[in-house]
């Protein structure tokens, strides 16, 4: 069963309340336009940085022991913590962008560990916009965030990859070729109640009410309660840390949303064999029947 998470870690949050907040009102007062390529431009140039507090240890421990690491990061962060203190920043990014942000969904992160991020040490954190593709129905952007300390400013860099959705046709699938699945080993399993949304937002203020919200969620393209995608991109991460596979890169897409409450979700990696030449090995978060709910690679 997963641990309680306490109401009162809200007091953390004000900075991704306020952004929420934020979207909300640019939301209300800015109708969809097509971006004008002099707003890509400035959009692509984009980039904040700010020194913020280290996070508080409360807010710390329960991160850890939800994301299933109890007793890890002994006097360090765990490296995807970062959804947690980035998202403000990214957040400050996309208001300078001229799409609905309510439109906004998450389809994949990648993250690269070059360092160990200690606790109660300032962070030094930036956030640029990196790409912005327009493509039939949506609008893709990757955001880098890069996050260290004072006297090592680049410990862990993260991409976050989204996209804005927009009226009219999406683009048609295209058939892909199917390769040989690997030999897939199961590194561990790990489920979630109907409450984990609700949990994992009071951990990284992000609130979006179809992770929370049964009436609502339900009224969403999902019909169901849905996981943060990072949410499970976090969970996954730690199985495999804590099964002892060693990694210091790892890239997931986003394929299916977890539905809560879940049950038997299998991390599964390729074996070392099945490394490519620059040693990236598949993996992927398997659900019931053929669902795949992440799809990615690690090295």
């Amino acid at each position: 069963m997963t641990a309680a998470v306490p109401y009162g870690l809200l007091r953390h949050q004000s900075a991704m309340l306020l952004t929420g907040a934020r979207v909300l009102g640019h939301t209300l007062l800015n109708a969809l336009t097509p971006a004008s390529q002099s707003a890509g431009v400035a959009a692509r140039k984009a980039s904040v940085t700010r020194v913020i507090a280290a996070p508080p240890l409360d807010l710390v421990e329960q991160y850890i022991a939800w994301s299933g690491a109890a007793r890890s990061y002994d006097g360090l962060l765990p490296p995807h913590m970062v959804s947690q203190w980035s998202l403000p920043l990214v957040g400050e990014l996309l208001l300078r962008m001229p799409y609905r942000l309510t439109s906004v969904i998450n389809q994949g992160v990648s993250l690269r560990v070059h360092g160990q991020l200690p606790r109660n040490v300032p962070l030094h954190v930036t956030a640029a916009v990196e790409q912005i593709e327009a493509v039939p129905g949506r609008i893709k952007v990757v955001v880098a965030v890069t996050t260290g300390t004072g006297q090592d400013p680049s410990l862990v860099e993260a991409r976050l990859h989204m996209s804005f959705l927009l009226p009219g046709p999406r683009a048609p699938k295209t058939p892909q070729e199917r390769n040989r699945e690997p030999d897939w080993i199961t590194a561990g399993l790990w489920h979630a109640d109907a409450r984990d949304g609700l949990r994992f937002a009071l951990l990284t203020g992000d609130f979006n009410p179809i992770h929370w919200c049964g009436p609502l969620a339900r009224r969403s393209v999902f019909r169901n309660l849905v996981l943060h995608g990072f949410g499970s991109f976090v969970r996954s991460y730690e199985v495999l840390a804590q099964q002892g596979v060693r990694f210091d890169e790892i890239d997931v897409r986003f394929v299916r949303p977890v539905t809560l409450p879940c049950t038997a979700l299998s991390v599964q990696v390729a074996p070392e064999s099945w490394a490519d030449d620059d040693g990236w090995r598949a993996l992927r978060l398997a659900g019931s029947g053929d669902a795949v709910h992440l799809a990615g690679r690690l090295r």
